[in-house]
């Protein structure tokens, strides 16, 4: 089957065949393939369309707490359910090239060995040559740079440059080409014990997402899991599932019968695995209104018109284009001079004309943009495929903890905030974010901690940081709100001078 040659009648063809809704950097694809041979005019063999509108980006041990919640929590659980011996079903839903589902038979033979023998793991992708690859099990250095060297050495073979894995574990995992809304169609209920749709339900559109969902909730057992990616949200899309977070691992469980698990029981001591570092997880916390971006500014209103003439002339220096350091500035140096100058749909126009070769920070500004217009889907696309691809992470999860914040969903919003300072610890915004988090769950000592150091750093924060994240506001307006953020909890600070 072929394509049309046309943008819009390959976008429609994609929803309707597939259920994806092409984002900024998908549409870029298909310009580019638009452009190339066979002349205009002719078709379009429909795997090239697939390959375009995949996201292929993806290694070993991504995500590790969600693989060692998987591991140390999920399957002894499912594995209890049903007689005695049965197998625990895995459906790893837009697989790739295998990285995925090859990660999840390792760390169960790593960390429950007597266990690894009962799963059947399916790896899911709708682009025939990442299955092809993923059958082969033949990966570079780059895809497995997130398994520790004991890894490596214990469950890859090298040829030349290549790390093959080892075949009792290919054995383990079986691969399937096919359309996610095409399978779950046809698969019978209670089909799986977990589900693995990583950064995948970012792309589809809202129609096709919710009979994802739905057919998600149907082929899992009672009580089966469902993991997601760090950019995606089931709040307010369905009440199919609940949501579990233990030890920095967010994922969902389907209702059903089985034990409650929004708050988990303790884990036991960690197994030796490759991973990041720990992060200390953030608690629970009550559902309660929590003061939007603007509501905190306006608050600061009466201190901040107290110090704005001695900041009037600073003001009109930060507002005027910076010059670019030689020639023509760059579509980045654009945008972030229309955004400070709060001209979006222009920055917008410069994100979209600049083309797939466009560095990804281009794709954070359009993010940011997204969520100042109230875009917040949009935004998630955009912020997940960054993610999916390892870029400008700091900056994604920082964007992510906003819209989670905007949504009630503090816990998750807090884990995005420490994430992005952890990823760079200089970046001032996630300190002031997370530091009036806090403050609000009561937790007074870390909120001060945090609020003092974003007080520090954001005296000498990078002006693109202030343009892209600042919400609209210069830098004077985000340090007088950390000062009256610290003066809420009774800390006194000195009456700002000069920048």
């Amino acid at each position: 089957m072929s394509a049309p040659r046309d943008a819009k009648g390959i976008e429609d063809l994609v929803e309707a065949r597939f259920g994806l809704a092409p984002s900024g950097f998908q549409r870029d694809r298909i310009e580019v393939l638009l452009g190339e041979n066979p002349p205009r005019g002719g078709p379009i063999p429909l795997e090239r369309l697939v390959e375009a509108v995949t996201v292929g980006e993806t290694y070993f041990f991504r995500e590790p707490m969600q693989i060692e919640a998987l591991v140390r929590r999920v399957l002894p659980e499912r594995a209890l359910v049903g007689p005695r011996g049965r197998k625990v079903r895995i459906l790893s839903a837009g697989c790739s090239s295998g990285e995925e589902p090859y990660t999840m038979a390792i760390a169960a033979e790593v960390s429950a060995p007597e266990l690894a023998p009962l799963l059947s793991i399916t790896g899911l992708d709708l682009n025939g040559s990442a299955i092809e690859k993923a059958r082969r099990a033949r990966y570079s250095s780059w895809a497995v740079r997130g398994a520790s060297q004991e890894i490596r050495e214990r469950f890859f073979q090298r040829d030349g440059d290549a790390f093959v894995l080892d075949p009792r574990i290919q054995r383990r995992v079986g691969f399937e080409e096919g359309n996610l809304l095409e399978v779950l169609a046809r698969s019978p209920e209670a089909s799986y014990d977990v589900v693995f749709c990583r950064n995948v339900l970012i792309y589809f559109s809202e129609r096709a997402l919710r009979r994802v969902l739905s057919g998600f909730s149907r082929a899992l057992a009672p009580g089966g899991y469902l993991f997601l990616g760090h950019s995606e949200s089931l709040r307010g899309v369905t009440d199919e599932f609940e949501l579990v977070h233990e030890h920095d691992a967010f994922y969902y469980r389907s209702k059903g019968p089985g034990p409650s698990s929004t708050t988990a029981a303790p884990l036991p001591p960690p197994p030796r695995r490759a991973s990041e570092p720990t992060i200390p997880a953030v608690p629970a916390t009550p559902e309660e209104a929590a003061p939007s971006w603007a509501e905190e500014i306006q608050r600061s209103t009466a201190r901040i018109a107290r110090i704005a003439e001695t900041r009037e002339a600073e003001g009109a220096a930060s507002a005027s284009p910076a010059p670019p350091v030689a020639g023509a500035p760059s579509a980045l140096a654009r945008v972030l001079d229309l955004l400070e100058a709060e001209r979006h749909d222009d920055a917008l126009s410069v994100v979209a004309a600049a083309g797939p070769s466009a560095p990804p920070e281009l794709e954070l500004c359009r993010a940011a943009i997204y969520g100042e217009k109230g875009r917040s889907r949009d935004a998630e696309r955009t912020l997940g495929a960054l993610l999916a691809r390892g870029q400008c992470e700091t900056g994604a999860h920082y964007l992510l903890g906003l819209l989670r914040e905007n949504e009630r969903d503090v816990e998750r919003a807090a884990w995005h905030y420490r994430e992005a300072k952890r990823r760079d610890p200089r970046f001032s915004l996630p300190h002031l974010r997370l530091g009036m988090v806090l403050r609000r769950e009561g937790e007074r000592a870390s909120a001060r901690a945090e609020l003092e150091r974003a007080l520090e750093l954001l005296r000498t924060e990078e002006r693109a940081r202030i343009v892209m994240f600042g919400g609209g506001f210069r830098r004077e307006v985000l340090l007088e709100l950390c000062r009256a953020q610290l003066g809420a909890l009774g800390v006194q600070t000195p009456e700002p001078t000069p920048i």
